[in-house]
């Protein structure tokens, strides 16, 4: 069973673990301008951006077929690891993101985490 000393060793490990292992991207999310003021639903929404730092890793090639979210990951995808603060709050608005000046879309990302959820992982591929 694991206790709440467990889970601060463990985010202090993964904070050691990460440490100059980061990159910047840029990440792209819908921002809601205007809600319906009887039901809620969005009005109008823009494209906003937010720098954070995240580990990236780039997929390549291999013989066994990997799935994430329900959908094939192929050779180019990027897996994404991103501290669930930076993006918390626009997790559920993301549609993009830019690496090294390229524009992926993001096609699945999950919360992740032993004990308490840390950190976001998404999956995305190069927009044509």
């Amino acid at each position: 069973m694991l206790t709440e000393h467990d889970i601060e060793f463990i985010k202090a490990n993964r904070r050691e673990l990460i440490a100059n292992r980061t990159l910047k991207i840029i990440v792209k999310y819908k921002d809601v301008n205007e809600r319906d003021p009887f039901t809620g639903e969005p009005i109008g929404d823009t494209e906003a951006t937010r720098e954070v730092d995240a580990v990236v890793t780039e997929v390549s090639a291999g013989e066994d077929r990997e799935y994430v979210g329900g959908v094939e990951v192929l050779s180019g995808d990027l897996r994404i690891s991103v501290a669930i603060e930076l993006i918390a709050d626009i997790a559920d608005n993301l549609v993009a993101l830019v690496h090294d000046g390229k524009e992926y879309e993001i096609l699945a990302y999950d919360k992740k985490g032993i004990g308490e959820r840390n950190r976001y992982e998404l999956l995305a591929r190069r927009r044509s």
